[in-house]
């Protein structure tokens, strides 16, 4: 739920900023509510694919086999603290998301993939700030698990700062 309001508030803020409705604002809302969930996807393929003999995995898979789909996503926010070495959740994939959003940003005209990469850096963006705010030695474990090196909590924080920067600099090509 967090994460859809956040989404919602970012397309009405960008909406509001280039003063004007036009139909094809619809693709861009459209690309940032599907791009703001797309990155769950990483927790279906941890449960589905990457470890499907744990405990959880399983009673994920019953939820879903028995299409019981509102209690496997609680589940899945419930537990996601037991996943943190997930793909796509991560800075090694938001540093290549914040790549990919600039090419579509400055390439193409068009609103969906917009949406959809903003979508999904926003997603990120929220997810690290609350984990800052909530649990900072989480965030560390989650976020930067695919490096050798430890990352300070300053380093962690300069990090976002500059994620944050980025994020809003790439809005200004959605104005």
């Amino acid at each position: 739920l967090s994460h859809l309001l956040l989404v919602l508030l970012w397309l009405f803020i960008i909406t509001l900023l280039r003063w004007s409705w036009h139909l094809n604002l619809t693709w861009l809302w459209l690309g940032g509510l599907i791009g703001t969930f797309l990155l769950d996807i990483d927790h279906l393929i941890y449960f589905l694919v990457v470890n499907p003999h744990e405990l959880t995995s399983q009673r994920v898979k019953r939820l879903l086999d028995q299409k019981r789909f509102k209690e496997a996503l609680f589940l899945m926010a419930e537990t996601r603290l037991e996943r943190p070495k997930l793909a796509l959740h991560n800075a090694l994939f938001q540093i290549i998301l914040i790549t990919l959003a600039f090419f579509v940003l400055t390439s193409t005209n068009n609103l969906f993939g917009a949406g959809l990469v903003m979508g999904l850096a926003l997603h990120l963006l929220k997810d690290e700030f609350q984990d800052l705010i909530n649990d900072e030695e989480y965030l560390s474990t989650w976020l930067f698990w695919q490096f050798k090196f430890e990352v300070s909590l300053e380093g962690q924080k300069i990090y976002l700062v500059v994620m944050t920067l980025i994020f809003i600099i790439l809005n200004l090509f959605l104005i």
